[in-house]
């Protein structure tokens, strides 16, 4: 595909998520990394303009793996970190006996024993939890649509994605994507226009608060619709780094 595309001259920011985005999500999570195709572009393009991570993984997971990133949003934006700046949700430690009960009872159910139970961090505190099937490659409905309703009773969101094997459980708080890079953005001294790359509902949020919300296709979201100025297809991506580069490198010489 031939990107002609006057705008990404004026990206002075790139926001992405993470699962799906630019990393697969068909891979058991210890696996997990960036394309390298597409992280070279990321490294290349970090020198340029500034870049930030915003998913549902946490920091412990996503900063090694996004070494081309300058700033990144963990767990939804629970956690948020900026160079030296660390800042977690003041809201986080009302939630801690909830999540115990609830992990306990998700480790209670035997037929959820094959999938994987993360528990995810912003320091010492418990952030979100996410069920994840990817490697067992299916999971018993009934046995999950029980512990959701569970979690729900306590309090917290439930977010579910279509075609994507895994579940994502955090506090009730009211805070999305779109907080994220609110956030960054201002922790960021970033005045200028930004991109944000996603591939799910989830980046909705994000995509309404920026200035070019592009969209990532692959096949467990061809049928998705997302408020997205561009699709690029994932295999293109690289492609579509490449032009972001050539372009923004035009306008400094």
């Amino acid at each position: 595909m031939k990107f002609e595309i006057d705008w990404l001259r004026s990206v002075e920011a790139v926001f992405t998520d993470y699962d799906g985005t630019i990393a697969p999500i068909d891979i058991a999570r210890e696996l997990s990394k960036p394309f390298s195709n597409v992280h070279e572009k990321l490294v290349e393009l970090g020198r340029y303009i500034p870049i930030a991570v915003i998913s549902t993984k946490d920091c412990d997971f996503l900063i090694p793996r996004t070494d081309f990133a300058k700033a990144w949003a963990c767990t939804y934006g629970f956690e948020i970190r900026v160079g030296d700046v660390r800042y977690v949700h003041e809201d986080l430690r009302n939630w801690q006996d909830k999540f115990r009960e609830l992990i306990e009872i998700i480790q209670g159910i035997d037929s959820l024993r094959n999938a994987y139970l993360e528990v995810k961090h912003a320091g010492v505190l418990i952030s979100g939890l996410s069920i994840d099937w990817r490697r067992k490659g299916s999971i018993n409905k009934d046995a999950l649509e029980s512990v959701i309703r569970r979690a729900q009773d306590l309090g917290f969101r439930v977010i579910k994605y279509k075609g994507h094997p895994f579940i994502d459980i955090y506090p009730g708080i009211p805070i999305d994507k779109g907080y994220a890079v609110t956030k960054l953005k201002e922790l960021m001294n970033i005045t200028g226009p930004i991109m944000y790359m996603g591939d799910s509902e989830n980046d909705i949020s994000a995509m309404k608060v920026v200035e070019y919300p592009v969209g990532i296709r692959h096949k467990y979201n061809e049928n998705l619709e997302l408020p997205v100025k561009l699709w690029v297809r994932e295999e293109e991506l690289p492609e579509f780094l490449d032009y972001l580069l050539t372009s923004l490198k035009s306008k400094i010489h």
